[in-house]
């Protein structure tokens, strides 16, 4: 399957990749339980990640077609990975350089960068492979819609998954060790509702318009189509096969009409909206989850698993009882309770005279 350079566009789908990963993988880098860069620089890496994936996005098309017509599927994932993982060095270097001031810095954050480049290579792995799946269909029919439609859904769920990296930020923030990632939070919460938007819209499609198709039950040929060939056409985007729906004629009208042509098939129009429906079911499931597991570590659950990895890190105040449990031994407000000494219990028995 040969991939048209101008069917379909990914500057954006991949600078918002760029954009969320350069944020989530600076806080990541900076919170105390890796440690390995300094806090501060998500705007920095969001805005130099965001510029090169919007740029790798609009490359990648022209660099993938003429491979793609050559030598197959195969190099379509060679040369993601050749613009991904030196695309994730170069952001790492600019932003280790502008934050740093010095080469260290900018090497050091080059090696960073290759290594969030490698963990962000699903998500444009599955934003491509979307991509790839939307070359089926005609444009401008029902399934060709539907399979845009699939490249925004899984690449907001996708984005949704990847703020589970940053769930540590949470009991660190309230630690004042870290930024809190309410902007990260937001970013899931977007996602949730775009996929719901989404599969709605697939949802609709799959009960409105294939329901309509489905009126359209006298195959016909495209050369003897009935007369009235102003008809509504309705495209479903796989196969060949035209179907139209004919007004009889009577005696007053005269000849049979077509008052509604399909073109595609049914059945496999059937079996990849449902297919998208399902997605769409699992895709939004996981953004709820995401969410609930966001105010999970916002919890004292979190907290308590948090100190107990810091402190097996040698960070000794995190092996320190916890504030809650220092109150509860030592009494309300901080005061300790005075210990009394037992009164015995003394039995008189008889007349002391």
């Amino acid at each position: 399957m040969r991939m048209r350079a101008k069917g379909w566009e990914l500057a954006l789908p991949f600078a918002l990749v760029g954009g969320a990963a350069g944020w989530i993988s600076a806080g990541v880098l900076a919170s105390p339980l890796v440690g390995v860069a300094l806090g501060g620089k998500q705007e920095v890496a969001a805005l130099c990640a965001g510029v090169i994936g919007g740029l790798i996005g609009a490359l990648l098309p022209r660099v993938v077609a003429p491979r793609q017509a050559w030598h197959g599927r195969g190099s379509t994932w060679a040369c993601l990975a050749a613009l991904v993982l030196p695309g994730g060095a170069l952001a790492g270097g600019l932003i280790g350089r502008i934050t740093g001031w010095n080469l260290f810095a900018a090497v050091s954050g080059a090696v960073n960068g290759l290594i969030c480049a490698a963990a962000a290579m699903p998500i444009c792995a599955a934003v491509l492979e979307a991509a790839l799946r939307a070359e089926r269909a005609r444009l401008g029919s029902i399934v060709a819609g539907s399979d845009r439609r699939a490249v925004w859904q899984i690449l907001a769920a996708s984005l949704s998954a990847a703020t589970l990296a940053a769930l540590p930020d949470w009991p660190a923030a309230r630690l004042a060790e870290a930024r809190a990632p309410a902007l990260v939070e937001a970013l899931a919460q977007c996602a949730w509702v775009a996929i719901g938007a989404l599969l709605l819209a697939d949802a609709a499609a799959l009960a409105r318009d294939l329901r309509r198709a489905a009126d359209a039950e006298e195959p016909c040929s495209p050369d003897a189509i009935p007369s009235g060939a102003a008809a509504p056409l309705v495209d479903l985007g796989l196969g060949d096969e035209v179907h139209a729906r004919v007004a009889r004629g009577d005696a007053y009208r005269g000849r049979d009409r077509a008052s509604l042509l399909v073109v595609g098939s049914l059945a496999e129009a059937h079996a990849a909206l449902g297919g998208a429906v399902r997605r769409g079911v699992l895709c939004f499931a996981l953004g709820a989850a995401v969410l609930l597991a966001h105010r999970w570590a916002a919890g004292d659950s979190a907290m308590g698993l948090y100190r107990e990895a810091r402190c097996a890190r040698g960070h000794a105040p995190s092996c320190a009882p916890a504030p809650r449990r220092q109150q509860a031994a030592s009494g309300p407000r901080g005061v300790r309770p005075v210990s009394r000494p037992a009164r015995p219990n003394v039995v008189i028995v008889g007349d002391r005279h």
